[in-house]
């Protein structure tokens, strides 16, 4: 039997197994290239975190190295802050040695202790330094406490020592 088209029922037959065949192929194609290109995708994602992976790293190094940095410099800030601070209670000392000699004594031993501690800080390393305080402060937390009350004295006494202006301001504001 012929249809409209001029073929057979079995050209037809014929021409939808090619045709069923080539969309098999078809598929089979887009198929491999789908799983190619799923294989790529996976290989650059893989690449991609790896690269982002040591990107962090090197950053969270970097800034480690800052950090250091850091800290060392502000290690040093503070021991030439107590080393100043040390400075300024032999000074200190030195106005009390006619009036009171007993207490110039005590407070040369204080400024002695605080030029040792600022060379300490400046030797060790912080979590040495840390852990060092704490365990003193346990150890002797009356003598902790009184060395924090005379390092505050000196403070202050350094800091109205070292500005001149800053007191005359305080005293002019405090007459008003």
């Amino acid at each position: 039997m012929i249809d409209s088209t001029g073929m057979t029922k079995d050209d037809l037959a014929g021409a939808a197994k090619n045709v069923a065949g080539q969309a098999k192929e078809f598929a089979r194609d887009v198929k491999d290239k789908a799983s190619g290109l799923a294989g790529d995708a996976a290989e650059l994602g893989k690449e991609q975190a790896a690269k982002l992976g040591e990107a962090a790293k090197e950053l969270a190094s970097n800034a480690a190295v800052q950090l250091q940095d850091t800290v060392r410099q502000q290690r040093a800030t503070g021991a030439d802050y107590i080393g100043s601070l040390a400075a300024a209670t032999e000074r200190a000392a030195g106005e009390f040695d006619s009036a009171m000699p007993r207490a110039a004594e005590y407070i040369r031993q204080a400024s002695e202790q605080m030029q040792s501690v600022a060379d300490v800080v400046r030797e060790r390393d912080v979590r040495e330094l840390i852990g060092e305080v704490e365990t003193f402060a346990r150890r002797q937390p009356g003598l902790f406490f009184g060395g924090a009350v005379i390092l505050g004295f000196a403070a202050l006494r350094f800091l109205k020592s070292s500005s001149p202006k800053a007191a005359n301001a305080f005293e002019q504001r405090r007459a008003s």
